[in-house]
């Protein structure tokens, strides 16, 4: 028959209810009582379920999720599918945002040390150096990555996503392509700018470093940029980082007189919700972020029991072709 509570209380010499609270709240019982019970436990061979896993590890079911700007809407679906995937396991999704800052990333990543939470699923790069280096915390990364990390990480390929972006636009006959970037430091942005060169140079074209500016993924950023754009009259088409930007690039050239995508071919990154009712639709690259906010959580669960974990898993890209672009003017 298989062991029961009852089983490791005997061994234990303690009820079955001072097992229950040791498995529980192993904090409510003495040092000399949860060993007690950790023995009769092991002895007895009885089955660990949530509550023994809460007694080995103390754990708070809770998962802290670091993003860098909660007011960036492309966070939000991939924090619905870490939640979806958390709930169904039993745990809960405390929401943290770094605000772009190192040190308060810092302050959500303590509440693994004073066991306010058992692990942390980071949507951000901007972290502690430390960090970089290796840490023994239950950790994933999504979306924001470093290559060299030793730390698990669900993403997309960059790169690739915006070589096949440039290589469309290509096809369609533009050669004048110019770039509105985030962060040039950003893992992700230095990615993508290596795939949009690589295109263009696959093509035979030259980038312009009139024709590039640098943004913070924001709607304004994305217009400021595209008003700083000396040479715009020149470009036929515009690659945006995120479609924040790319929408607040569309406002600009709206207000100087270019139509899109008569003038102006953009295509933006990332498919947010408002993207295919933007006028004209906006051309993009889907990133599933739902989907890799679920492979996140799942890959934590596994870190959490010990299980073996892919740590680099890829989440396939889509370029989602809409009325924001068009062959060039001849």
């Amino acid at each position: 028959m298989m062991p029961t509570i009852k089983d490791v209380a005997r061994i234990a010499g303690v009820s079955t209810a001072t097992v229950s609270r040791a498995m529980i709240s192993p904090d409510k019982v003495s040092e000399k009582t949860r060993l007690k019970v950790e023995s009769a436990i092991a002895e007895s061979g009885f089955s660990p379920n949530v509550m023994a896993r809460n007694l080995r590890r103390s754990e708070s079911k809770t998962v802290v999720v670091i993003v860098p700007d909660i007011a960036n809407m492309f966070f939000a679906n991939i924090v619905r599918g870490i939640q979806a995937v958390a709930l169904q396991a039993g745990y809960k999704v405390l929401l943290g945002d770094s605000i772009h800052t190192v040190e308060q990333a810092k302050v959500y990543l303590d509440l693994i040390s004073s066991k306010q939470a058992d692990g942390v699923i980071s949507l951000t790069a901007e972290l502690p150096k430390e960090i970089r280096q290796g840490t023994t915390i239950p950790m994933v990364m999504a979306c924001e990555y470093f290559p060299s990390f030793p730390i698990p990480t669900v993403r997309v390929d960059n790169q690739l996503a915006a070589k096949n972006a440039i290589e469309y636009l290509v096809s369609i006959g533009h050669r004048k392509i110019g770039c509105i970037s985030g962060p040039k430091q950003n893992p992700i942005c230095v990615a993508r700018k290596d795939g949009y060169q690589q295109a263009l140079e696959q093509a035979g074209l030259s980038l312009s470093e009139q024709a590039f500016e640098e943004g913070d993924f924001s709607f304004q950023s994305g217009y400021s940029a595209f008003m700083n754009m000396s040479n715009h009259e020149d470009m036929t088409a515009l690659f945006c980082f995120n479609d924040m930007m790319a929408l607040g690039a569309m406002k600009a050239a709206l207000q100087q007189g270019v139509k899109v995508p008569d003038d102006l071919s953009i295509v933006g990154f990332d498919d947010l919700a408002f993207a295919e009712f933007a006028s004209p639709a906006l051309t993009t690259i889907r990133q599933p972020q739902e989907e890799i906010g679920r492979n996140a959580m799942k890959v934590m669960l596994k870190r959490f029991n010990g299980d073996r974990v892919n740590f680099d898993t890829v989440i396939s890209t889509q370029l989602l072709v809409r009325s924001s672009t068009a062959p060039p003017k001849t």
